[in-house]
């Protein structure tokens, strides 16, 4: 048995496993933030997930999404090598006074996470009439 860079190299029979450490790691997904006049927009870039893996939590002033990915798992398969763990992504946002609480909007689709939080109404711009 050799290592080399965290690989562990073993030889069973004659088929020569590669493993590589286990953890699954946090990784913090990379986001966009948008202000239209109504609404803060996030998209969160989240691979892998499913819309059933994804937590969105809020309270007054903290915002966090999580999402948990398995690895890859073939039927009728043994694993030699494996570079491609189940990855669990996290990350916070801290919210203004400004945000609507009551009407936030999430949607997951083709594994970008939609976050639209709705400003509340003496945020949004009016238009002021001259007399």
């Amino acid at each position: 048995m050799s290592t080399n860079n965290d690989v562990t190299v073993v030889q069973q029979d004659n088929t020569a496993m590669i493993r590589k450490p286990d953890p699954v790691a946090t990784v913090t997904p990379l986001a966009d933030i948008y202000e239209t006049p109504d609404a803060y927009v996030l998209l969160l870039d989240m691979p892998g997930a499913t819309k059933d893996s994804i937590s969105i939590t809020m309270d007054q002033s903290t915002l966090v999404i999580r999402a948990s990915v398995e690895g890859y798992v073939r039927e009728n398969a043994t694993l030699l090598f494996n570079e491609i763990p189940g990855v669990g992504f996290q990350r916070t946002f801290n919210l203004t006074d400004g945000i609507d609480r009551d009407n936030v909007d999430a949607r997951y689709e083709n594994g970008v996470l939609m976050v639209k939080l709705l400003k509340k109404e003496e945020l949004k711009p009016r238009e002021i009439r001259i007399q």
